[in-house]
């Protein structure tokens, strides 16, 4: 039998109560006391529709909705969700924690970081310009090497024709000997100034001050390996280039010495004292000495607090 037959068969009791009651009280309206009888009226029909069943019948849950630990739905037995063999974590009894003071504050700590980190910006700002100094004067060493190559090359290439044109001139044929070793002198010393130029921008990228004042002296010196003959210009650079590095240095070791100054006082806390919390009892002491009620339960909330997960 399906759920609407169901609910209509549990109607029927109702319905039958309700059709009676229609038919007996229009029985009694047709026919006044004392009057002749007459035909009977057709039978009275009373009409139940779904809606009057759903508002006359109460829902009875099926046995099968309530929840029945240890069993599905269908009867059959499962695990329970409480598995034995999970974590447990065993808590003490009783609870200590130190109460701290960070000294920090103290002990100037917040105007040394200022300072510190003034310092450490100055030596940042020093050590760019160091490194950008060296490698502008690198690169008007590299300049200077490329112009004295393509002279010397050009020289010795109108050697060559000269000496090629008057093959019976000594003095032609050893000017262009001269010229050809002066052009592949310039030449070495071109790709020196070049090799030192590209260390000495690794250097500046990788922010070494050292290095790249280094690898800008090299660098002026390989141009005048080269036959280059410097000038006030290139001194010029150079001295900045050193002066620049000078001062880097000097405001990396202000920088240093503020950090220093920081660490000192970093992580200095005072030990107030002990808190000893009984989770069982409730009693609590300080440093030994039982605490007041209202200082006692004002820990008490916090210790529990903490113990539940809170903060």
């Amino acid at each position: 039998m399906d759920m609407t037959a169901l609910r209509y068969a549990s109607c029927s009791l109702a319905a039958a109560v309700l059709a009676a009651v229609l038919s007996a009280g229009s029985a009694a309206a047709q026919t006044p006391p004392g009057a002749a009888s007459e035909a009977p009226p057709p039978a009275a029909k009373a009409r139940i529709t779904k809606r009057d069943c759903r508002r006359v019948l109460r829902h009875q849950p099926s046995g099968d909705v309530a929840y029945k630990p240890g069993v599905d739905a269908r009867g059959k037995a499962v695990a329970p969700a409480d598995l034995s063999g999970g974590f447990k974590m065993v808590l003490p009894d009783v609870f200590e924690f130190n109460v701290t003071k960070d000294l920090t504050a103290y002990l100037g700590g917040a105007e040394d970081q200022l300072a510190a980190d003034k310092a450490a910006a100055l030596a940042a700002e020093k050590s760019a310009a160091a490194t950008d100094a060296a490698v502008s004067s690198a690169t008007q060493s590299l300049t200077a090497a490329q112009t004295t190559y393509d002279n010397a090359a050009a020289a010795a290439e109108a050697a060559t024709t000269a000496a090629a044109a008057a093959p019976n001139d000594a003095d032609l044929a050893a000017a262009a000997a001269t010229a050809s070793a002066a052009a592949e002198t310039a030449q070495t010393g071109l790709a020196a100034t070049q090799s030192y130029y590209t260390a000495t921008q690794n250097a500046a990228s990788a922010n070494d001050v050292s290095a790249a004042l280094s690898g800008a002296n090299a660098a002026l010196s390989a141009a005048e390996s080269a036959g280059y003959v410097s000038g006030a210009d290139d001194q010029t650079a150079a001295t900045a280039a050193a002066t620049a590095a000078s001062a880097s240095t000097a405001a990396d070791a202000a920088a240093l010495s503020a950090r220093e100054t920081v660490a000192k006082s970093a992580g200095m806390e005072l030990n107030v004292g002990t808190v000893r919390f009984n989770i069982n009892t409730g009693a609590m002491t300080f440093n030994g000495q039982p605490l007041n009620d209202a200082a006692m339960g004002e820990m008490a909330v916090i210790c529990q607090d903490i113990l539940s997960g809170g903060k």
